[in-house]
């Protein structure tokens, strides 16, 4: 294994990129200031710009690591001018880490277009057949069944139902988990699964 850090992806659609300081708008008007977008995400919500210039600030100094995993959605449509629309990230990383928890925001215009999908799926890519981690976990609410179809449809194996470690609204709510070992996610390669997904 070796971290590669925040490098380019391409899929057929989508180009995941590092953030830069110029996102900060497209990121605050697209989702970050969104509570629906936030309705299940423990991280917190960003209703003033000067939230989002601090989160990508952040986001920006951890670029240096190499085990930090934080990519912009961006449509290749010219329509979208070159926006990001949401944020994938692999987190729970470190240098000697094998592991990874496979995470996604998006913007609620773009729902049901199939872009969290697709991101993530060229996330797992770059992290079992660039990186080489030996498997990658997700986790949502249980209310949540927009997240579990996404989980589902890129192989997870869902593994079961815990409380979250983390506070959210004054309690540590139930979660369903799943989990994806690198050996499922190159068998289920080998199937076709990712195909359409991957550029």
């Amino acid at each position: 294994m070796k971290h590669l850090g925040t490098v380019t992806l391409e899929t057929p659609r989508l180009i995941l990129r590092r953030f830069t300081k110029e996102d900060a708008v497209a990121v605050w008007e697209n989702w970050g200031a969104d509570p629906e977008v936030y309705r299940y995400m423990t991280t917190k919500i960003m209703p003033k710009l000067s939230d989002v210039e601090e989160f990508l600030d952040k986001k920006i100094k951890a670029y240096k690591r190499p085990e930090t995993y934080y990519w912009a959605i961006v449509p290749k449509d010219p329509s979208e001018g070159g926006r990001p629309i949401g944020m994938v990230t692999l987190t729970g990383t470190s240098p000697t880490c094998e592991t990874a928890n496979l995470a996604y925001s998006l913007g609620r215009k773009w729902w049901g277009k199939g872009y969290a999908r697709e991101a993530s799926a060229a996330v797992l890519q770059f992290a079992f057949e660039q990186v080489g981690l030996g498997l990658v976990y997700g986790s949502h609410f249980v209310p949540n069944r927009r997240s579990s179809k996404v989980l589902l449809s890129l192989g997870m194996r869902h593994v079961g139902k815990r409380r979250s470690p983390f506070m959210f609204r004054k309690i540590h709510p139930f979660c369903e988990e799943y989990m994806l070992p690198a050996e499922l996610y190159f068998a289920e390669k080998e199937k076709g699964l990712y195909a359409a997904m991957q550029a």
